[in-house]
């Protein structure tokens, strides 16, 4: 069963081995004792992050990965947040289609990196 513990972003470095360099409010995902992936919150560079990492992920994980994600916009609306964006990981082909089920639109290429981006209106 999938379970999922707030930890400070150090933990996901260590764990996903992923660089994070600004502030931030950072979960992981554990199933059977295995770290499965990362998602969370940060701020940098004038704006609100939102990153999901899911290398172990699994198709039974769908519901939880949209409902986190919904309650972490929610909670960037809380803070103040009138918009949030994230890389698009284009090593997945449904990326796209998660970022549009969650309300995100294409935002710009910057970096060679497609950045998306969700407003509230």
């Amino acid at each position: 069963m999938l379970e999922i513990v707030r930890v400070p972003p150090t933990v996901v470095e260590i764990a996903e081995g992923v660089k994070i360099d600004m502030p931030a409010l950072a979960y992981i995902g554990i199933d059977d004792g295995e770290v499965v992936g990362s998602y969370g919150l940060a701020w940098g560079r004038g704006r609100c992050w939102i990153w999901l990492k899911l290398a172990n992920g699994k198709p039974s994980y769908a519901r939880t990965v949209i409902k986190r994600a919904k309650a972490l916009l929610a909670k960037a609306r809380q803070l103040g947040e009138r918009e949030v964006f994230t890389p698009r990981d284009t090593e997945y082909p449904t990326s796209k289609k998660l970022l549009t089920v969650l309300g995100f639109r294409m935002h710009a290429i910057e970096h060679g990196i497609e950045v998306w981006r969700y407003e509230w209106i």
